[in-house]
């Protein structure tokens, strides 16, 4: 595999792009790692040592900085790395920031506004806690919540009660052909019968842990909407509006820069949609994997997603990014 990796990992012509896309870094101790997707999370030692490995052979950019140089025809780092982050995840400042700082990276957080600064969970966090809990007394169970979620985890073809993190993700995995509306729903229903355990941590970043790495001048805040919908086709107009336009418009207002990028959350985007991202900024992000050539399409980002089980070692890694794994 080495031997591959020196003969064609840098088979990309002068002047291309790298993004990678993070989600969560955790220490190894982290608590309640069973309810975390394992395609979501690297340990905080794995991204150090993804960081020093790119240090090797690529130049950090700001991807906004990156794309409006290409843009303007500027000269181009030879080999250019770009490090994003969706969701806004306070791990990011607890854990991911001290080791940009080390190597002077700069990243991109897509944060979603709605979520900055409260206790609200993502409904495969919130999906997650419910699985973890084990099984659920009769009155959760003959909900509505409790019916369909029953439903997803056949579905799926996970059995028995006791959910791993691999059978949690194939549950989530097979709830996604629901809309965000109807999952937070059937949540709804299961926390009312007393299904879901009490939360009262804060998983995502608030204003002022964004301001602080703003003021460093290494991470920049972008806008993944305003609640984490996907901007799927039959999405209204006034849904469509709150999510791409106003979402920008409150990163704005709280750290006084205007979002220059978007990101499609699961990667799904409706003709309307991407028509909106396209009037109000200057690039967007997607789930296609791949390198960019500096004449992409700023609109259809690649990227490559990192994950623990993708990329837990340097060889799995460098792989990862050549575009072997």
């Amino acid at each position: 595999m080495l031997a591959a990796l020196s003969a064609h990992r840098w088979r990309y012509p002068a002047g291309s792009l790298l993004v990678l896309t993070y989600h969560r870094v955790l220490p190894r101790n982290f608590a309640g790692l069973e309810t975390v997707e394992p395609g979501m999370f690297v340990f905080e030692d794995t991204f150090a040592m993804h960081l020093e490995t790119l240090a090797r052979d690529f130049e950090f950019v700001d991807l906004a900085d990156w794309q409006k140089a290409a843009a303007d025809g500027r000269t181009l780092p030879r080999r250019a790395c770009a490090i994003t982050f969706d969701d806004g995840w306070r791990d990011n400042y607890d854990y991911a920031y001290p080791v940009l700082t080390k190597y002077n990276a700069p990243a991109t957080i897509f944060a979603v506004t709605g979520m900055v600064g409260t206790q609200q969970q993502f409904w495969p966090e919130r999906l997650a806690r419910y699985l973890a809990s084990g099984d659920p007394n009769p009155a959760v169970r003959s909900s509505e919540g409790g019916q369909q979620v029953a439903a997803l985890v056949s579905a799926s073809g996970v059995r028995g009660t006791n959910f791993s993190p691999t059978d949690i993700s194939a549950v989530i995995a097979s709830a996604k052909q629901f809309s965000d509306a109807e999952l937070h729903h059937w949540l709804d229903e299961i926390e009312a019968a007393g299904g879901l355990p009490t939360y009262n941590g804060r998983d995502m970043l608030n204003w002022d842990e964004l301001r602080e790495m703003q003021a460093s001048g290494l991470v920049s805040t972008a806008s993944h909407t305003v609640n984490h919908t996907r901007l799927r086709e039959g999405l209204d107009a006034d849904a469509l509006q709150e999510e791409v336009v106003d979402s920008g418009k409150t990163i704005e207002q709280e750290l006084g820069m205007q979002a220059q990028l978007f990101c499609y959350p699961n990667g799904d985007v409706s003709a309307a949609a991407k028509a909106l991202v396209e009037q109000h900024y200057r690039g967007a992000c997607t789930t296609a994997t791949g390198w960019n050539a500096k004449d992409s399409n700023p609109f259809a980002i690649r990227r490559m997603t990192m994950h623990e089980g993708c990329a837990g070692t340097a060889t799995a890694f460098l792989a990862r990014i050549s575009g072997l794994l």
